[in-house]
């Protein structure tokens, strides 16, 4: 493995070790009733753990890993760049247009423009998963979306 991987498996326990004090400080409570800081403290300690494993494969079979492929080599980052940008609007969106528009103009974005689908095959998935979300979270779970502008049409 690279030296990078040591040092950045240290800087992860850390981060992690931190997560584990700040959830301790909320009070753990018991797996039969969690308190705030119950899920918080055990995802510092995964966080930690794994890193300290990292670590120790740095120290134990540094020659063996060299030769491997590196987890990002081959990544196409534009796609993720164009995914977080969907969801950062997605998100400044929501409450002014709406669950229902804002949704399947994510989910449009999504099936035309990272995943290449032809158009009608993107609209019909975009309003049919929308649709379902619609249902099962507004309908049978009863949440509350904001109108949107869907609301200034239909009152």
């Amino acid at each position: 493995m690279k030296p990078r991987d040591r040092l950045t498996s240290l800087f992860w326990a850390g981060v992690g070790l931190y997560i584990v004090y700040e959830g301790y400080q909320l009070k753990l409570g018991t797996l039969g009733s969690p308190n705030c800081g119950f899920f918080i403290f055990w995802t510092g300690m995964v966080l930690t753990g794994l890193s300290l494993v990292l670590f120790s494969q740095t120290l134990l079979w540094p020659k063996e890993a060299k030769d491997r492929q590196t987890l990002w080599e081959g990544s196409r980052w534009s796609k993720g760049a164009k995914m977080m940008t969907a969801l950062l609007l997605y998100a400044l969106l929501f409450k002014g247009l709406g669950f229902i528009v804002s949704t399947f103009l994510l989910l449009l974005f999504l099936f035309k423009g990272l995943e290449p689908q032809k158009w009608r095959v993107a609209f019909i998935l975009a309003a049919a998963t929308t649709t379902v979300c619609y249902v099962v979270f507004g309908v049978f779970l009863e949440l509350q979306f904001p109108p949107g502008i869907l609301h200034t049409f239909f009152e």
